[in-house]
């Protein structure tokens, strides 16, 4: 009797454990056939580039990305752009607020002279400008940046990436907005989402990870957090690990040796 029992418990545990893994609709196949971990350039290669612009995303190619990670905002005129703040004075030559402006006037912004006076002639793009220039020679990991301030950003993201369907597997999404996040799995169940996780003393619970888990397929916490015991409880938990922003080699090193699923860095040359 005694035998028997145990032996129900070990099969319900196996059926748990099978379901936690299969749950998702979302293909991760590409994701788990490549190295670990991939490769994720921060903003491009932000380290020698000006962040979010063509120069940087090229560099990042040149050193071997696997995925280029983009920040993107809605214009004025709903068009989706890439850039990182919500303000313009600290990467462009403009003021205020990006989503007062229209697309065109945003794009004739001088996005690389902060940087570098080199990089002169480097503008704000498009998210289709980088989707159509780079999805054939890396992936693109889309952070949704701040949408409360960009209402509707989910549903014009699934706009465009519509028309990218045969790339979907190229494509990630991730936020620190756990409700955005979670409208862009309802309306996007092919691309896989993940959540963004700032540093926390207290960490991050199961309770939220179980939470999240419904949904996302990986979680993405700060590179202060992160350890080969979070990334084991968050596989315990069906999806995969990765963490940010990570520049220091010797940190890096210790990351690719608890072979975490993806790091990211502003300088993909170190890994």
């Amino acid at each position: 009797m005694k035998i028997a029992l145990i032996l129900v418990v070990f099969i319900l545990a196996v059926l748990i454990i099978f379901w936690i893994q299969n749950r998702k609709t979302v293909p991760f196949s590409n994701i788990d056939s490549m190295r670990k971990p991939i490769k994720i350039g921060h903003r491009g290669a932000s380290g020698y580039c000006p962040e979010n612009t063509m120069a940087s995303y090229q560099k990042a190619i040149d050193l071997g990305v696997d995925f280029i990670e983009i920040d993107i905002h809605m214009s004025k005129d709903g068009k989706l752009i890439v850039h990182h703040d919500p303000q313009l004075e600290r990467t462009t030559n403009g003021k205020g607020l990006l989503k007062d402006y229209t697309s065109e006037q945003l794009m004739k912004m001088d996005a690389g002279s902060w940087f570098n006076p080199d990089f002169c002639h480097e503008r704000i793009p498009l998210l289709t400008e980088v989707l159509d220039r780079f999805l054939p020679q890396a992936g693109i990991l889309i952070e949704i940046k701040h949408p409360e301030l960009n209402p509707g950003i989910e549903q014009a993201l699934t706009t465009v990436l519509n028309s990218y369907q045969s790339d979907h597997q190229r494509i990630m999404i991730h936020s620190f907005d756990v409700a955005s996040i979670k409208k862009c799995h309802e309306l996007m169940p092919s691309i896989p989402v993940g959540i963004l996780v700032k540093n926390s003393p207290l960490g991050i619970s199961d309770k939220f990870l179980r939470e999240v888990s419904e949904f996302a397929a990986f979680v993405n916490p700060k590179h202060t957090m992160m350890s080969a015991k979070l990334k084991q409880k968050i596989h315990r938990h069906g999806m995969r690990a990765f963490t940010w922003t990570v520049n220091d080699k010797k940190k890096l090193k210790a990351f690719e040796a608890i072979k975490l699923d993806g790091i990211i860095t502003d300088f993909p040359d170190y890994l």
